[in-house]
């Protein structure tokens, strides 16, 4: 029985077309969607950055304007001193001093002869925060008086050249605030002087750490409540500098911590015969060893240390000395010393009497002197923070400290030197970010981080808009939110997501995925090249040769089954 085979005849146009809009598909769905969609998609997020107003930072100028008052019994007095501090000023690169002058009664002040009577006749006066009054006082016993408030009391018999000496070492203190600004901007060139060395570094927060050591606990017992001692000096004197950082108290004790240095034994005329040395040199010695058991570190903020060691009775008496060979501290049981940005160290020598006692096997409890310790460490923390030491000059005498509270001129100094540090960082901080940015082309540059970086460069120029008008405090303010916005950008931990992922990689790792399928379709775009490029004759001849050959397919299977 013969099977009965009946073969169709296809339409070749119909076909012809088929085929090549199955090319045309499949090139449009690859090349013109799969590639710019995989492009997009493996392309580095990176938003907008204003490059430009950030390289205008290089011009921007940080000056801040001060206002004085002179007020002087006479006319004449009066404008000879305001003519001489504009001409000492003048061609400040920092200040942009406003001095007026007016002529106030001398039956006003005839009867002003105490530093609280003058301050009252001060307070009638007009005066913002950074601002200066220059008052003259026909009863005034020295040549000049600093005030506790922000006033210069001044006799009749005061030169000018004192009250501009005054004004430049104590007040403006212009120098340091140079330095401080071109030795952040250019390191290389510029040595900060002691001042700067010493001061901690600008930052949203600080730890204040005290610490009691006492290494000898079996023989010596301390009496000394430390949390109550910082509830009651140290966060009181703190929360009136509360506007520059914030500030994290705490306490701790340490037993059985050794000094790690050889003492110098020194005859002398104590209950031992003999007192223990050590030299100026070998301080930062001791340092390190504490370093590592304060447990400083366990804060991302910087630890200012505060550490009262009682010294144990087998190095007792203990002084410190000088490198001229001569004692530092002569008066007293009590010695210290400061260490630049780390912090201070008090040592405390034990009574004789409870040394005494201690070598008969008695436990002695002992009272440090809480009062010069403690004033010691607020001493040391005014320096740490940037409060400037004031050296000494002829005539010229300060009203001494109010409690626990530094005077406001104090404190305004302190705003302008941490507004031009911060001012200048945050600067700084972001054109190295711009200019890394710009660099490396793989650093993803999220919206977060592109609005950190907008925000800080318009509280930049706002707040040096501020101090340029003489509004120090929100000038100041404006430049903290400055600073701590710029670190937080340069910091921000995306900025390190494709860091170590470059372009090469990339193409290694698609190209074997994307190949293989690329290859047939570039091919067929020459079919549709050819197809509509008058080529469809070729293209049927192509099609009629895949016919024919078929056709010979089907008749060797007719002929097989025969």
């Amino acid at each position: 029985m013969e099977e009965q085979i009946t073969t169709v005849d296809y339409d070749t146009s119909k076909d012809e077309k088929f085929r090549v809009y199955a090319s045309i598909s499949f090139a449009v769905i690859l090349l013109g969607i799969g590639v710019p969609l995989w492009w997009y998609m493996t392309t580095v997020p990176r938003v907008a950055l204003p490059y430009s107003g950030i390289d205008d930072l290089s011009n921007l100028e940080i000056r801040i304007k001060m206002k004085i008052i002179v007020a002087a019994l006479t006319d004449e007095r009066a404008t000879a001193l305001t003519e001489e501090i504009r001409r000492t000023f003048k061609d400040s690169e920092i200040y942009d001093l406003e001095v007026v002058y007016q002529v106030v009664s001398s039956n006003l002040l005839a009867f002003a002869f105490a530093h609280n009577e003058l301050e009252k006749i001060a307070s009638t006066f007009d005066l913002d925060v950074g601002n200066l009054l220059l008052l003259e006082s026909p009863n005034l016993n020295d040549a000049v008086l600093v005030g506790s408030k922000r006033t210069i009391y001044f006799s009749i018999e005061t030169s000018n050249a004192k009250l501009v000496q005054v004004l430049s070492e104590w007040i403006l203190r212009e120098k340091s605030l140079d330095l401080t600004k071109n030795a952040l901007t250019n390191p290389t060139n510029y040595s900060l002087d002691e001042e700067n060395r010493r001061r901690f570094p600008a930052s949203s927060a600080y730890d204040v750490l005290i610490t009691l050591v006492n290494p000898d606990p079996e023989t010596l017992q301390i009496n000394w409540d430390l949390q109550a001692m910082t509830e009651e000096y140290i966060e009181p004197f703190l929360d009136q500098l509360s506007m520059i950082s914030n500030f994290s108290v705490k306490s701790q004790w340490l037993y059985f911590l050794p000094l790690s240095v050889n003492l110098i034994t020194v005859p002398d005329s104590s209950w031992k015969g003999k007192h223990y040395a050590l030299v100026e040199d070998v301080l930062p010695h001791i340092v390190t060893p504490l370093e590592k058991k304060l447990a400083s570190q366990v804060s991302l903020h910087p630890c200012i240390n505060f550490v009262a060691y009682v010294v144990s009775c087998d190095n007792a008496p203990l002084h410190i000395y000088a490198r001229n060979g001569h004692k530092s501290m002569t008066d007293g049981d009590v010695e210290a010393f400061l260490s630049p940005r780390w912090g201070g160290v008090v040592f405390t020598n034990p009574p004789s009497e409870a040394c005494e006692a201690a070598a008969y096997g008695n436990v002695t409890t002992i009272v440090p002197d809480e009062a010069t310790i403690i004033g010691i460490f607020l001493a040391q923390l005014r320096l740490l923070l940037g409060i400037p030491e004031m050296k000494p000059i002829s005539s010229v005498t300060v009203v001494p400290l109010v409690g626990l509270k530094s005077r406001d001129w104090e404190v305004d100094a302190l705003l302008r030197v941490r507004a031009m540090e911060q001012l200048t960082s945050a600067k700084l901080t972001l054109q190295s970010l711009a200019q890394l940015l710009t660099e490396i082309n793989r650093i993803v540059i999220t919206d977060v981080v592109g609005n950190r970086i907008k925000i800080a460069l318009d509280l930049v120029e706002r707040s040096a808009e501020l101090l340029k008008n003489g509004d120090l405090m929100n000038g100041f303010m404006l430049s903290k939110d400055a600073f701590i916005t710029a670190e937080e950008a340069f910091s921000d931990p995306t900025l390190l997501a494709l860091l170590y992922f470059p372009e090469d990689q990339k193409y290694a790792v698609y190209t074997p995925l994307f190949l293989p399928a690329m290859i047939p379709v570039l091919l067929s775009l020459k079919t549709i090249q050819q197809y509509y490029r008058g080529g469809k004759n070729n293209v049927k001849k192509v099609i009629n040769e895949n016919k024919t050959n078929e056709d010979s397919t089907q008749e060797l299977k007719d002929e097989k089954l025969e």
